[in-house]
């Protein structure tokens, strides 16, 4: 990737142009009637997800399930656009660091301390993300960004949210921002109800592989470009399974009781959802049978919202109506 040169002015005129030249587009969105839309100038491409009820949680004889996966009834009463893919690199720098010099930096882990990604080159010859050979290769600026902390995360969705109010491209209410624990959930099963929202053998590693990046033996351990030969769900979403677990809104708690209505989660905690599991397997290839605890569509867990140099953590954004969760 050449050094980044798109500045936020830029960035606002090139979406105020494309507003003005797809005047239809940009209606047909804000009514959601449109399938997918993408922001101009980082090219992110959203998928449309209607309103509606689900079950949200695992019934309590569902493979690796835990504790804290309660099912119970919820309903997602608006439409929201949610990304097809996880944020990328490329995504996340010319938004947050258009004036970075990444070509100057030719190692094989990202200059973290600055805010780009862990696994910042492709390995060249070993397929250790840690191994020298790693030096100098080509960039992964089109894989999940990831070492990005929850509160960064906000400020890429809120510098996001100004550009496109700029441009007129936002519906009443709506704004940027990551998907609560509820619409994430939702989003990922697109109407299924088993452990995973695509087809396939649930039950071992090597079936879930098929529809899930998750490192094996004699593969990289690391991330690998968004959707890339993986299937989507029925609602056009890649790797909500596996590649790297996503932040999201909500404070990790239990889950409230009885039937909820478009929840966000406590207004206070100690740490952040994430979901969808990653490309760490969770267990070795000898033990096949034992499937990832955090791959499936119910699964929770939480870390601390100011955890900065987490590899298995990044995120995706909702185009959705704007929430008061807890900061």
């Amino acid at each position: 990737m050449k050094t980044p040169t798109t500045t936020l002015t830029t960035f606002v005129l090139l979406a105020a142009c494309t507003a003005a030249s797809a005047a239809d587009d940009v209606a047909a969105m804000k009514q959601f009637k449109a399938a997918a839309w993408s922001v101009v100038g980082i090219e992110l491409e959203l998928k449309r997800i209607p309103a509606g009820t689900f079950t949200m949680g695992s019934p309590k004889d569902e493979i690796a399930r835990r504790e804290d996966e309660v099912q119970h009834e919820v309903a997602i009463s608006r439409p929201f656009y949610m990304g097809a893919c996880e944020v990328t690199q490329r995504q996340f720098y010319k938004l947050m660091m258009p004036d970075y010099d990444f070509d100057a930096w030719t190692y094989k882990r990202g200059p973290v301390a600055d805010g780009a990604a862990f696994c910042f080159r492709y390995p060249t010859e070993s397929g250790l993300i840690f191994g020298e050979s790693s030096t100098g290769g080509p960039q992964t600026d089109l894989n999940p960004m990831e070492c990005v902390t929850w509160q960064r995360t906000q400020a890429f969705c809120a510098k996001l949210t100004d550009i496109e109010k700029q441009a007129g491209r936002l519906p009443d209410g709506y704004v940027y921002r990551l998907p609560t624990e509820a619409e994430w959930e939702y989003a990922c099963r697109a109407g299924t109800k088993g452990p995973y929202n695509v087809d396939g053998d649930a039950t071992r590693m090597v079936g879930i592989r098929k529809f899930a990046w998750v490192a094996g033996a004699g593969s990289s351990f690391g991330t690998r470009k968004v959707g890339d030969n993986r299937q989507p769900n029925a609602w056009g979403l890649y790797d909500m399974h596996g590649n790297i677990a996503e932040w999201c809104l909500d404070w990790y708690a239990p889950y409230a009781e009885g039937k909820q209505t478009d929840p966000a989660g406590p207004a206070e905690g100690a740490e952040k959802v994430i979901r969808g599991g990653s490309f760490s397997p969770g267990s070795s290839d000898k033990e096949m049978d034992k499937v990832h605890p955090f791959l499936r569509s119910a699964s929770r867990y939480s870390v601390p919202p100011d955890l900065a140099y987490l590899a298995i953590a990044g995120f995706r954004v909702v185009l959705a109506p704007e929430v008061k969760a807890g900061k």
